[in-house]
């Protein structure tokens, strides 16, 4: 086992409770990489945990030494010792990290979601909140903000130096207001009647059956799956003629961008839908596009598919949404 895996070992072997706190003191990057061992870590000896356990504690035991003062400790000792000025300024150099702790936590909440949390918050608040999150972090928020305040915000940022106890504390309150708020609100989006568009389009069998039996549970329902069925795959099971017409109005270099990257069988469907002399045209304007940006494909064929649908939906064609049943 390589030191992640060990890693990943001892903190399933510490309860959720325990790895929490381990992992909450963690950056980004460490707790997705441990995250993705954890969930694949299988096949573990008894012997190798008994050696990865043994190996921690014997390195805890040498290096451990006495267990740290808390920070009301220190606070009120070195209070007494140097009064409370000189106290803060030392307490703070030792606990200066805390608060960046509890700011990370803020990684992992939608950045327009924490935007909108603390676009009514002073500009200096929001100025201290951006400072102390990691710069991607930081910088998807700032996108998110009012444009008029963006500038201003990275001005305070560069201007600050030192945080008051005021400012911590208010700080404080907006990570954990903002923490809840994200909780409360955090779920996963789905969208049912796409993905049920997506899974009959690729689904092998009686596409029109299935179809059928989901109008009987609900007519509207059905009708916008249907809706959402125009799905440039279909394109490779359409009849000759129709996909010539479909052709016919798209630009080249829409065709030549929504090819890239398609499944080969459907790529060969409609380049023979052309001309030769055409077909020859457009896979060499593809090749000469090079790689292109996968965003730049899907619009591409999302460009092809309004205008077929809109051909349709004129009359001027009639697509299949589904294989035409045949008989022997």
């Amino acid at each position: 086992m390589n030191n992640v895996e060990q890693a990943a070992m001892l903190l399933l072997s510490m309860g959720e409770k325990g790895a929490a706190q381990v992992m909450a003191h963690l950056d980004r990057h460490d707790v997705q990489h441990l995250s993705h061992k954890m969930a694949r870590l299988s096949s573990i000896s008894q012997h190798e945990a008994d050696d990865v356990l043994g190996r921690f504690f014997s390195q805890y035991r040498e290096q451990s030494g006495i267990a740290r003062a808390s920070r009301s400790y220190l606070q009120k000792t070195l209070d007494l010792a140097l009064g409370d000025r000189v106290a803060k300024s030392l307490i703070d150099s030792i606990y200066g990290n805390e608060i960046k702790t509890l700011v990370r936590r803020l990684e992992w909440v939608d950045p327009q979601l924490l935007a909108k949390e603390i676009a009514h918050e002073h500009c200096q608040l929001q100025a201290v909140l951006l400072a102390l999150l990691p710069p991607e972090s930081a910088a998807q928020v700032l996108q998110e903000l009012p444009e008029t305040v963006q500038d201003e915000v990275l001005v305070r940022i560069a201007q600050l130096s030192e945080l008051d106890r005021d400012a911590v504390d208010e700080l404080r309150q907006l990570v954990e207001r903002c923490m809840l708020i994200a909780m409360e609100k955090s779920h996963t989006k789905v969208s049912g009647v796409r993905q049920v568009a997506d899974i009959l389009n690729r689904y092998d069998g009686d596409r029109e059956q299935l179809m059928t039996m989901i109008k009987l549970h609900d007519t509207e329902l059905a009708s916008d799956v249907t809706d959402n069925m125009f799905d440039f795959i279909i394109l490779g099971r359409q009849k000759p003629d129709v996909l010539q017409e479909i052709i016919s109005i798209v630009p080249p270099e829409v065709l030549a961008i929504a090819i890239k990257g398609i499944d080969f069988e459907l790529k060969g469907i409609i380049m023979t839908a052309l001309p030769k002399r055409m077909s020859s045209a457009i896979e060499t304007q593809s090749e000469a596009l090079g790689s292109v940006p996968l965003s730049q494909a899907i619009a591409a064929r999302k460009e092809i598919m309004q205008l077929a649908k809109k051909m349709n939906d004129d009359g001027e064609i009639e697509l299949q949404l589904f294989e035409e049943q045949v008989v022997e």
